[in-house]
């Protein structure tokens, strides 16, 4: 498998040296986004509505099966050296719905074309899995996912064949790696205030990233509604995060367990607090301590 970081990324897209295939999968969908439309904004302006073209994955009315996405990447440029096609939403190939029915619907069972992946998608991705084994010299084909089943057929020949990316966002397993996702995002915090010009206070930034609850999703988008409202002040202050953004109404119901078994008391309490009072029964935190330890 061919990975590349965020930073080879950028390095790829500047030198405008591409591989043929490209994986993109993860949480942080605004920046697979941006980087989806830094790799278009390699084509001349001139020549994108020939050389550039967006697919939705999928089979409802509108979608395009992995045949069309095929197709599609097989067309030689019209103008310039290069083709784009960028396919969004990929998880409905890479991670579809099982048990008979594709990712848009359909009734179980009624699905009587191609074979499927063999996995009861009822999708026919063997179109898709030829072109990614042999791609076409002039195009680069990449797939957008916010997540991937590393069973399916086609998944596997991806990771094997094209080059991925993770957008892995704030997602952590442990307190290492929480601790590395509340650096990366006070860093991601730091470098959008600084490039916009503004300051903000140590305090406030440890409250957006608090209230993001882990969600990359919300803490841009937070930022982006802080922006909006500070417009014209040169510092944001922490009374001015705590008027734009909410907190993360989702509760991890082992937020606590984990927290203890980190070794931090204050976490513990404050999702204990949060468990209360969206009304969880304290004998059920209970059996969840007596069960850990």
């Amino acid at each position: 498998m061919s990975t590349l970081s965020q930073a080879a990324l950028r390095t790829h897209i500047q030198g405008r040296k591409f591989a043929p295939v490209y994986l993109f999968f993860g949480d942080d969908v605004r920046l697979m986004e941006q980087m989806v439309e830094s790799i278009e904004a390699s084509v001349d302006p001139a020549d994108r509505p020939f050389a550039v073209e967006r697919l939705h994955a999928g089979t409802g009315e509108g979608d395009a099966s992995p045949l069309d996405v095929a197709a599609a990447a097989n067309v030689f440029p019209m103008l310039g050296d290069r083709r784009i096609v960028v396919v969004l939403r990929a998880e409905r190939f890479l991670k579809p719905k099982r048990g008979g029915k594709a990712a848009e619907g359909g009734e179980a069972g009624a699905d009587e074309g191609p074979a499927d992946d063999g996995e009861g998608s009822g999708l026919d991705t063997a179109p898709l899995e030829d072109y990614v084994s042999r791609p076409a010299p002039a195009s680069v084909l990449v797939f957008v996912a916010s997540g991937i089943d590393r069973t399916r057929r086609l998944t596997k020949r991806l990771l094997e064949k094209a080059t991925c990316v993770e957008f892995a966002g704030l997602a952590a397993d442990n307190a290492n790696e929480r601790r590395d996702a509340h650096r990366e995002a006070v860093a991601i915090l730091q470098k959008e205030f600084a490039a916009n010009g503004r300051a903000i206070e140590p305090a406030a930034i440890a409250t957006i990233v608090d209230r993001a609850g882990g969600d990359i999703s919300k803490l841009r988008g937070d930022v982006e509604r802080l922006m909006l409202y500070t417009d014209g002040q040169k510092t944001i202050t922490k009374d001015d995060v705590e008027e734009v953004v909410s907190i993360e109404s989702d509760v991890d119901d082992w937020a606590v367990v984990n927290a203890i078994g980190d070794g931090d008391a204050a976490r513990a309490l404050k999702e204990a607090g949060l468990r209360f009072e969206r009304g969880d029964s304290p004998h059920a935190l209970v059996g969840q301590l007596r069960w850990w330890v």
